[in-house]
């Protein structure tokens, strides 16, 4: 990971999200918890490289797919909060995993319990 261009984990970061939205709408929850780890995973390389390399998820905040939206928000709250609330709060209508998710991530956003890897 270390090694890999911004491109590479960009693209493996949507994947692994897109990966986790389909396997949780399905119950499979160790595929969905094995994307979930990835995404941790990119985005504290992404982290650790700075803020540049962490601004390669903002164009994911307008992706086609609600839970890409969703991972990206959450984590753009870290160093981009006015362009990932308004998405986070967007998706709350959704209802389901994805409007229980994003609902829960701004409240814990907002009590200042969320915490980056």
């Amino acid at each position: 990971m270390k090694k890999a261009g911004l491109d590479e984990l960009l693209n493996t970061y949507r994947d692994a999200a897109r990966t986790h939205e389909t396997s949780m709408e399905v119950g499979d929850f160790k595929k969905g918890n094995k994307a979930a780890d990835l995404i941790a995973q990119i985005y504290s390389e992404l982290r650790h490289r700075g803020e540049e390399a962490q601004n390669v998820l903002l164009p994911l905040l307008q992706d086609e797919h609600a839970g890409v939206r969703g991972w990206a928000a959450s984590h753009a709250l870290e160093f981009a909060p006015e362009q990932g609330e308004p998405v986070l709060e967007a998706l709350v209508s959704f209802g389901g995993l994805i409007g229980m998710t994003a609902s829960t991530t701004l409240t814990e956003w907002k009590k200042g319990r969320l915490r980056f890897p």
